[in-house]
């Protein structure tokens, strides 16, 4: 197989993921990208709740743009389907990815499932909901996180990379809509976010690196209807400032290893070690 290092980087359609991406193809990476589907360009946002005013709304990018972007630089590039709500998909995602290239290096899991309901109240969310929503974005995908490791254990080096957020561990400051996130999805975030301390206790000392990475409060194309829908200006940093912060917790040097098993802020790292957002 080649002989660039493999990053797969899961929900890669948009958004963090796609520039994240893009950020590993242009430090050298051959990339494996996932999404719902690997064959459209632009999706309708089914929205977050049962009555989302921006559900319908045409979202802009997909993974035959993103290979087109990614090849165009000079490295190795190959999309896969994965839907996080059936698990013989993300089972067929993890032996295809792993055959892509002949390894994996770095994962990064940032595909997490969107659908109405998941922000919806606690007094009115569906037990089935919560439960859809638990499997998909912390059960779910270790599959992958299984499929990758022994690999990484075998060459005794790995990254693997999970995009938290502020849902995993704070009390929101008001409601969904106005600020605040629903319980179905705090509590699938939360439950992912406890990964990545396990993994570092056991595979650790044989030089499997994991991280939480926040990537604080970003502009996506949600958020851009959302605003366009209310008349008001995004707000929000670029998706290339944790793109940045991702591509440089996958190099191996002192400082990344002291990091390593710990919760990361995006900004911080990109501020604290000179990064260039741009660049990523």
């Amino acid at each position: 197989m080649g002989h660039r290092p493999v990053a797969v980087v899961t929900g890669a359609s948009r958004g963090i993921g796609r520039s994240t991406a893009l950020g590993f193809a242009r430090a050298g990476y051959d990339v494996v990208v996932t999404a719902r589907s690997a064959t459209a360009d632009g999706a309708a946002f089914a929205g977050t709740t049962l009555d989302d005013p921006v559900a319908g709304v045409t979202l802009p990018g997909g993974l035959p743009s993103l290979v087109a972007e990614i090849t165009a630089l000079g490295v190795g590039c190959v999309s896969v389907a994965m839907d996080l709500t059936d698990r013989a998909s993300v089972a067929s995602a993890a032996e295809a990815s792993l055959a892509a290239f002949g390894r994996v290096d770095v994962l990064i899991s940032n595909a997490i499932y969107q659908g109405p309901g998941i922000n919806d109240p606690a007094l009115t969310v569906g037990i089935e909901m919560i439960d859809r929503v638990v499997s998909a974005d912390a059960i779910t995908p270790l599959i992958l996180v299984q499929a990758v490791l022994p690999g990484m254990l075998e060459r005794g080096s790995g990254v693997i990379v999970h995009l938290t957020s502020g849902a995993a561990t704070l009390s929101p400051r008001a409601p969904f809509g106005k600020g605040g996130w629903g319980l179905a999805y705090a509590i699938a975030k939360g439950g992912a976010h406890r990964i990545v301390g396990v993994l570092h206790t056991e595979f650790g000392p044989s030089g499997v690196r994991t991280y939480n990475l926040n990537p604080g409060h970003v502009v996506t194309e949600v958020g851009r209807a959302r605003s366009a829908q209310a008349g008001t200006a995004a707000t929000g940093q670029s998706p290339e400032v944790p793109a940045a912060a991702a591509v440089w917790l996958a190099a191996d040097n002192d400082d990344t290893r002291a990091l390593a098993g710990t919760d990361v802020v995006a900004l911080d790292v990109v501020k604290r070690f000179g990064l260039n957002p741009d660049a990523a």
